[in-house]
Order: structure tokens, then C-alpha cells, then sequence
């Protein structure tokens, strides 16, 4: 196996963990745009060594259609074993106040199949088709299927209506598989540029790892960290370094260290 891999693994469970925002204090989305572009960086620790760099960029592409990508790169001692780089996005478009993915495609150079794998949404005829690396697949799909970046999307206008417990179909790994997240409570978190009341949720569907979600309400509802302990004993956190609104200045950039 790469050595590489489980930052790899990582960034896939950030994409599948991401939470988006619809609006902040700061910035607010113009005309009938139901988010405000934007640019955030997050940094990557295993076991509290830094490993890597995420950034995560919403745009506006035309017409109630929009572009949510991910580029992810290993850094300090992970990047001894070579430069790992990863992208990801997700077309998605706005219905009935419902995200509604078009495509998701993630790609990674001598990545396997889960790597780079084409997913295509046929909401017409109610099907979700693979045309990425390895076997190509076309299953049925359930009313309300996300990808695993919008997935939070959908949780977020969830989480500010108040819900406590968030459960979603999401096509992945030729299936569609089912994640259920609940709220715990709230929290304080500690960021370089600020401490902030936050919203502590949780992963409830996997038997075998445990992940968390810290929202901070006054950010409106926006990530600001992740926190994943697999069983192995392997601790993955991840903490917003920097947030980025367009065209507005930047909402929290922390002190150059």
C-alpha cells in the first residue's frame, strides 16, 4: 500500500464530513444564490503531526447551477513518502430547497477505483451511473440522494432549522449507502483567530470508527473542525486555518506563525 494512503482515506472522510454554509455575518449571497462563494483551508494532523493541507472552494457556475471542489496535498512528514495530490468536486443544483447533486467526480494519480471514480445523476429516469476508473455501474436511487461532498449540505439546512438527527442516502462504492449523524450538544472550540461556541455532532453509522463535526452558529453554522479516531488507534483532527469570502475580505485569517 502507498504510504500515502490514509491521508488519501482522510480527505475522502472530509469531503464525506464537510458541512457548507448558506450565508455568514460576513458575507451574503446575492440575487436568488443560496450561498456566498468561497475559499476555506483547513490543516490536516494524524496523532498531532501536521500531514497536509485541504482547500475547499464554492462557485457559482451559471443558472442554479454550482461548483463545490476540493484539492488536498500532503505536507511535513507524510510528504516524505512523496507528494500525494487529490481533487474532488461535486455540480450540484438548488430544487425545491433541496441540494440535488449532477456530478461528483474525485480523482487521484495512480489512486484505485475508489479514487477516481464519474458519478452522473439521472434524475429523470431515477438512476445513478459510475463512468470512472474500474468496473462502471448504473444502480437505482432513492428521492433525496446526495453525493458525499453535498451530503452536509443537506444536513446544514437541517441543522439551522433546528433538527437534532440527520440521516441521508448517498451513492458511493456502487450502492447507496445510508449515514446518520446525530447532534450531542454544544461545545467551545479554539481556533488561531478565535474561539467560538460551536455544535457538536456525531457519526452514528460506523460500528468500527468514531468521527465528530464542531459547527460554530456564529459563522453561520460553518466547519470548523473534524475529528476522526479509527479503531487502529490512528487520530485524524482537522481545524479551519483560514475562511475566505467573495468578493468580501477575509473572514478569519489567523496570525502568521
Amino acid at each position: 500500500m502507498h504510504a500515502a494512503a490514509p491521508f488519501r482515506r482522510l480527505i475522502l472522510w472530509l469531503a464525506t464530513c464537510q458541512l457548507l454554509l448558506l450565508a455568514s455575518a460576513h458575507a451574503v449571497a446575492g440575487g436568488d444564490d443560496p450561498y456566498p462563494e468561497f475559499t476555506a483551508r483547513y490543516e490536516v494532523r494524524l496523532n498531532g503531526i501536521k500531514a497536509g493541507i485541504a482547500t475547499f472552494n464554492l462557485v457559482h457556475e451559471q443558472a442554479n447551477q454550482y461548483l463545490y471542489k476540493s484539492e488536498s496535498t500532503t505536507t511535513g512528514v507524510a510528504s516524505l513518502f512523496g507528494p500525494d495530490k487529490a481533487t474532488e468536486y461535486s455540480r450540484w443544483r438548488f430544487v425545491d430547497s433541496q441540494v440535488q447533486p449532477v456530478e461528483y467526480r474525485s480523482r487521484r494519480d495512480d489512486g484505485d477505483d475508489d479514487d477516481n471514480v464519474h458519478l452522473f445523476f439521472h434524475w429523470d429516469t431515477m438512476q445513478v451511473e459510475n463512468r470512472g476508473a474500474g468496473e462502471h455501474w448504473n444502480i437505482a436511487m432513492p428521492e433525496g440522494t446526495l453525493d458525499e461532498m453535498v451530503m452536509q449540505l443537506a444536513m446544514l439546512f437541517e441543522l439551522r432549522e433546528g433538527k437534532r438527527v440527520f440521516k441521508y442516502p448517498v451513492a458511493v462504492r456502487g450502492r447507496i449507502k445510508g449515514y446518520h449523524f446525530e447532534v450531542l450538544g454544544e461545545d467551545t472550540t479554539q481556533l488561531e483567530f478565535g474561539t467560538y461556541a460551536t455544535i457538536k455532532l456525531e457519526r452514528k453509522d460506523d460500528d468500527r470508527d468514531k468521527s465528530w463535526v464542531w459547527s460554530a452558529p456564529e459563522l453561520n453554522y460553518f466547519p470548523v473542525r473534524f475529528l476522526k479516531k479509527k479503531k487502529s488507534g490512528l487520530k485524524t483532527d482537522i481545524l479551519l486555518h483560514e475562511l475566505q469570502f467573495k468578493p468580501a475580505t477575509p473572514v478569519a485569517a489567523p496570525t502568521s506563525r
